[in-house]
């Protein structure tokens, strides 16, 4: 949790730059595994002819900081500078059982090793590496990023998966028969959706993804092992734009979770790189946020780029690929499966279902995105003299029409450079440009059109038509670089439809439909499958991004979610968790108009509030308001209600309060709520409370995300000090003074809080009666009640009875040098140990 009552310092990821600003210094020893290793890299690249040294590369070119004529040089190389094409590997590449015979005779060949097959065809498209440039090519232009040495491995070895396990040559051989006897998933094989799956992975082995072999060979492949195929039903879009269905085959290897032996489990993931999907649509955010605050009633351009089959695209290492088999049939004949009417796939690329396969790709998209940042900052860059060979392909640009309104960019807590007018940011395969789109912009915007796709082009192997030895598509999609690869103030960018204009985001209309459509199916009185709600529990998470606190409405479907995993079974949604279902379609329709950008990006706190709990009562102030309040609680509540229950219910009870006398003229305020409480600090950010054991505290969680969503607010929380909390812990604990006293002996000890400052009001009844039905449904609690306890400043000032307040005389101060408006409530004597000392110190203050 970021400290929310400090300025937030935001860097965008390794984009700015690479070669021009970083200017790291490079190694360029080169990590070779084995003999046989450097032997084969030396046959493919020919090292002894060329150098990786950048500088020797261009022509001694520097590579200080802000060079960007050496930037220009990095990249006019690859641009001019031929690509070898693949010569045909000794593999068919063919889904039949004539092609599968033929590849195993070959491995057979190679000792049933993969690894000595590879080898053994080197500058062949089964080669490692063979989707993008030589790394000789490559290191002038990436050697200064700090993923260089990985992906340059990654592309010389091949991807292999850190196991942090390996399992014994007898599980293995046991695991593998019994994976092939059992066959796909249910999914896969349905009768409606089966010819998916065979046109899918002809289209595998047809590209060369997948060497197809006899099942006999699958058996004698060295570390082999099969796992089975889904099919999964996604979205994706035609050259217009419109949404269309799609399939998507993926490999389970996580199946054999009982025995602990799958390939992803067996994965350290410690060992893999971070990709975060939420990371990058935040990043993309921020940005928006940003230039608009900076350049209000300016329009922001967007468009996006998909690298194709993009998994597909890096080779795994043959030891790994072993280990990703898939088994499909033949022909259409469906008859019961055997050996004679199957095929084994030998997966050489990144599969669907590896755990790994994310975080790896990552490296590779991640370098393309930042390598397109760089070219958009670089002003020696002229698209019009050095275009990307895509620039024929792209759109106009559009922009919307006047009338619009534009979006105001809210006060924010986070920095980026003043002068930042644009940037490029991605996941996986899906890459953004956003731009200032301005009179005096008007260069970056032309950048900004084909960045991503020039730094595709720089990075992958160009597509050599005719001449490749497997037909090869495009690296770039070319239908959605025609969809969407038009400069546009509207977006869709990893699910969320982005509008620069209005600064909104929202959930497109085709998966609003299709969500909502499943949870009216879920509200019908029948059973629910366990898949089912995985996947709504899933995509429900996914609203959860840009409606935060709808994740305190998801404990009673997730609690459906685990009672139907554990059983392996179906279940019936009970009436609380329908109820929930309800909401949802609520919150579907409200993530379908949109969401504001300045609700979902570190904003700068409109009001800040104080609060505090006793086991007798609770209080809350807030210096921006000057409203304070308090409740002590009946001795049923102070029985039934833990002391942690009481911090959570006052914290939201004074958020209430406060919001009502908030004067600020935001329409999307930002609550800082203070605590020296850190469960509810936690609490108020999220909840998944286990609504049998934990009643109330869900009650209240859920009262509070009603009461944030209804504001269109953000809310933070931030922990205190307890000792510092002083003016909320007298107000929830001294009820022996009157609100007149409190007033007084509060205001005495600081000049800057002032009676005029602090009106004590009372709870409103709303309030206090759902105080009273949380009281209704609390579990008993065995224990006595404990004697009311009165705060430490109030313990000196026990012989204070007077209701005009004392006529004492006592010496202000502050625990530190910050301002006084900025920690209004945490005004405390000058003693370190104020229940010990409070009557020395006074007396003393007195006599003076």
């Amino acid at each position: 949790m970021l400290n929310h009552a400090k300025k937030t310092t935001l860097t965008t990821p390794t984009s700015l730059s690479m070669w021009y600003v970083h200017g790291k210094p490079i190694n360029q020893t080169p990590t070779f595994r084995s003999r046989r290793q450097r032997a084969r890299r030396m046959a493919e690249v020919q090292i002894e002819s060329q150098t990786t040294d950048p500088r020797k590369a261009m022509g001694g070119a520097s590579s200080k900081p802000g060079d960007s004529h050496g930037f220009m040089q990095a990249v006019r190389l690859p641009s001019a500078t031929p690509v070898p094409v693949p010569a045909p590997s000794p593999f068919k590449f063919e889904m039949s059982a004539e092609a599968a015979e033929h590849n195993t005779a070959v491995l057979e060949t190679f000792d049933n090793d993969l690894g000595k097959a590879i080898d053994g065809s080197p500058g062949t498209h089964i080669s490692y590496g063979s989707e993008v440039r030589p790394p000789t090519q490559l290191c002038p232009l990436l050697g200064h990023h700090p993923s260089w040495q990985e992906l340059q491995d990654d592309l010389l070895y091949g991807i292999a998966y850190p196991f942090e396990t390996t399992i014994t040559e007898e599980d293995r051989k046991a695991m593998l028969e019994e994976n092939l006897a059992r066959g796909n998933h249910k999914s896969a094989v349905k009768e409606e959706d089966r010819h998916h799956v065979t046109k899918l992975m002809n289209l595998d082995v047809d590209h060369g993804y997948a060497i197809p072999l006899t099942v006999e060979g699958v058996r004698k492949l060295k570390d082999a092992e099969v796992y089975p195929v889904g099919l999964q039903n996604q979205m994706t879009i035609d050259e217009d734009g419109n949404s269309i269905p799609k399939k998507r085959v993926t490999h389970d290897l996580s199946h054999n979770k009982a025995s602990g032996n799958s390939v992803n489990q067996r994965v350290d993931s410690s060992d893999l790189p971070t990709a975060i999907y939420g990371h990058a649509m935040r990043r993309v955010l921020h940005l928006i946020h940003h230039i608009r605050r900076h350049n209000p009633g300016k329009r922001i351009l967007c468009n996006k780029f998909d690298i194709d089959k993009a998994y597909r695209r890096l080779h795994t290492r043959a030891s790994t690929a072993a280990k990703c088999i898939a088994v499909w049939f033949l022909d259409d004949m469906w008859k019961e499966r055997s050996d004679e009417n199957s095929v084994g796939l030998v997966m050489t690329r990144l599969p669907f279902g590896a755990g790994p396969a994310p975080p790896k790709f990552c490296i590779v998209s991640e370098t393309v995105f930042d390598l397109g940042a760089d070219l958009l900052s670089c002003e020696l860059w002229e698209p019009t003299e050095s275009p990307s060979p895509y620039a024929s392909l792209l759109p106009a640009p559009t922009r919307l029409d006047k009338s619009i309104p534009f979006g105001t960019a809210e006060e924010a807590d986070f920095s980026l450079d003043e002068d930042c007018r644009g940037g490029v940011d991605g996941y996986i395969d899906d890459g953004i440009t956003v731009v200032l789109d301005s009179e005096d912009n008007k260069a970056m915007v032309a950048r900004a059109a084909q960045a991503v796709v020039m730094a595709i082009f720089l990075i992958f192997r160009p597509l050599a038509a005719g001449l490749e030895a497997i037909f090869r598509p495009d690296v770039a999609s070319i239908r959605k670089m025609k969809a969407e690869g038009g400069l546009h103030e509207l977006v869709t960018f990893l699910g969320w439809f982005i509008d620069t204009r209005r600064l909104l985001i929202a959930l497109p209309r085709e998966k609003w439909k299709a969500w909502t459509s499943d949870i009216n199916s879920c509200l019908e009185p029948r059973r629910i499958s366990c898949q089912q709600l995985k996947t709504l529990v899933g995509r429900l998470n996914h609203v959860c991004f840009i409606i935060p606190d709808a994740l305190h409405f998801m404990n009673n479907i997730r609690s459906a979610m685990y009672r139907a995993v554990s059983s392996n079974s179906y279940v019936y949604l009970d009436k609380e968790t329908k109820e929930d279902l309800r909401l949802w379609l609520e919150f579907l329709d409200e993530a379908k108009e949109g969401i504001s950008i300045n609700r979902l990006v570190f904003r700068k706190p409109t009001l800040h509030n104080f609060s505090d709990a006793s086991e007798w009562g609770i209080g809350g102030h807030s210096p921006h308001t000057g409203i304070a309040w308090r409740y002590r609680f009946s001795e049923g509540q102070h029985l039934k209600f833990t002391l942690n229950c009481k911090e959570y219910i006052d914290r939201v009870v004074n958020s209430v309060i406060q919001s009502r006398f908030d004067t600020t003229d935001c329409p999307f305020p930002c609550y800082l709520d203070w605590s020296d409480s850190t469960s509810a600090v936690g609490w108020l950010r999220k909840s998944n409370f286990d609504t049998d054991e934990q009643p109330v505290h869900n009650a209240v969680a859920r009262y509070h995300a009603r009461h944030m969503m209804g504001l269109k607010a953000r809310n933070y929380s931030q922990h205190m000090l307890g000792r510092d909390n002083v003016v909320t812990d007298c107000l929830s604990r001294d009820f022996h003074l009157s609100d007149a006293q409190l007033i007084t002996m509060l205001t005495s000890i600081d000049d800057s809080l002032s009676p005029d400052m602090l009106k004590i009001v009372q709870v409103p009844d709303d309030l206090i009666s759902w105080i009273s039905k949380l009281e209704r449904f609390a579990p008993d609690r065995l224990e006595s009640p404990k004697a009311p306890t009165p705060s430490a400043l109030a313990a000196g000032l026990s012989g204070w009875s007077s209701s005009s307040g004392s006529n004492t005389t006592m010496t202000p101060s502050w625990t530190d040098s910050a301002a006084p408006a900025a920690y209004a409530s945490a005004v405390r004597p000058r003693w370190k140990h104020p229940r010990r000392n409070a009557r020395d110190v006074l007396e003393k203050a007195a006599a003076r």
